[in-house]
């Protein structure tokens, strides 16, 4: 039994064609795409490092002085 070869489409188990749904190219595989999404996410990804430590930071720093408070009140 011979089938022709449908670009964008897959035969299922029934004989069916069928969309095949990932058949559009993907956008992060593309040379200068995949580049500038790969900053773009890289420059997410250290903005929300950034925003992270810097609470951290300034609860260690509030509980420091919470502590050099409660030393000095005496």
């Amino acid at each position: 039994m011979l089938h022709e070869e449908k670009p964008g489409y897959y035969l299922d188990h029934e004989g069916n064609w069928q969309r095949d749904r990932r058949s559009g190219g993907d956008r992060r595989a593309m040379g200068s795409a995949r580049k500038a999404d790969e900053r773009r996410r890289n420059a997410g990804r250290r903005k929300a490092d950034e925003e992270f430590t810097e609470r951290e930071h300034r609860a260690m720093i509030e509980d420091a002085l919470a502590d050099f408070a409660e030393e000095h009140e005496r």
